[in-house]
């Protein structure tokens, strides 16, 4: 009952940078606040009201963007790196030795990077945001950004919060069979797993464009990576007016990639590759 948690724990435990980047990333934010250097002046005297909950909006949105960033970096480098290094220490003769199944270790490490690490980080974001608005308010407190910018709005940052959770849940999704892959990866490879994870598909590119002249092999690894991004809209929805800055605003986006049979087509290829991990490291032999 208490494996998998004691499992995730072993993986933040062994790598570490998962969780201190984005704590140290979120100091940084907190720390340039106290020391902000800004000189903005605003022409009008009002700002409209719908222009200022679309700016709000996206001020707090952006503050969001440092630590996901970070992650977006780390993740692919732990997929690569986490069945593999196991290998590669022997430690998993150890971890064999214990009452602890193969399908239990492999989505573990699957959930600490699909589910684990994005959502703690995405709380981690709502308590740097809150620190580093209260902050700026008090350090401009006789200024028009607070006026303008950081005039608080509970409604219009819920309606935010709300979509930066539905795109973050959704990208998860997205991402699962990417990750699978790179599970996969390595689990098999005995060494170089950056090159065998990156160089297949190059080459896969290139051959299809030599032979057939085409590049379908392109156009579907570019979808992967970035066909959720258009369908959300998430400038779009997060620029809205104030009438459409309400927490139930916030599925609009959302439903379209929900729609979209390429997202359920790419969780059951995650299934499939994941079964495959867990075969490979079942019948991997480091005796």
């Amino acid at each position: 009952m208490n494996a998998l948690p004691i499992l995730i724990r072993r993986e933040l435990w062994e790598h570490r940078s998962l969780w201190i980047a984005p704590l140290v990333v979120a100091g940084l934010i907190v720390i340039a606040a106290m020391f902000p250097h800004a000189d903005i002046h605003f022409d009008r005297a009002d700002v409209a009201t719908h222009k200022q909950g679309a700016i709000f909006a996206l001020f707090h949105s952006a503050l969001t963007i440092p630590q996901f960033l970070i992650i977006s970096v780390q993740l692919p480098f732990y997929l690569t790196d986490c069945l593999y290094a196991e290998r590669k220490d022997r430690s998993i003769l150890f971890w064999k030795a214990l009452p602890v199944s193969d399908a239990l270790t492999v989505i573990s490490k699957f959930l600490v990077a699909i589910a684990i690490v994005p959502l703690g980080v995405y709380l981690l974001t709502i308590l740097t945001d809150i620190a580093a608005t209260g902050i700026l308010a008090v350090r401009f407190r006789h200024s028009d950004i607070l006026r303008v910018i950081l005039r608080w709005d509970t409604s219009v940052w819920l309606h935010t919060q709300g979509i930066i959770l539905s795109a973050l849940v959704l990208a998860m999704l997205w991402y699962a069979p990417l990750a699978a892959y790179l599970l996969v990866v390595s689990a098999w490879a005995k060494r170089n797993v950056i090159l065998w994870a990156t160089v297949p598909p190059l080459v896969a590119i290139i051959l299809e464009k030599i032979a057939f002249g085409t590049n379908y092999v392109a156009v579907v690894l570019g979808y992967r990576l970035n066909g959720i991004w258009r369908p959300l809209d998430l400038e779009g929805r997060l620029s809205g007016d104030a009438a459409t800055m309400t927490v139930h605003g916030t599925g609009v986006g959302s439903l379209a990639v929900l729609e979209n049979a390429d997202l359920w087509l790419g969780l059951l290829v995650a299934v499939a590759l994941i079964w495959v991990t867990i075969r490979i490291r079942r019948h991997s032999d480091d005796t």
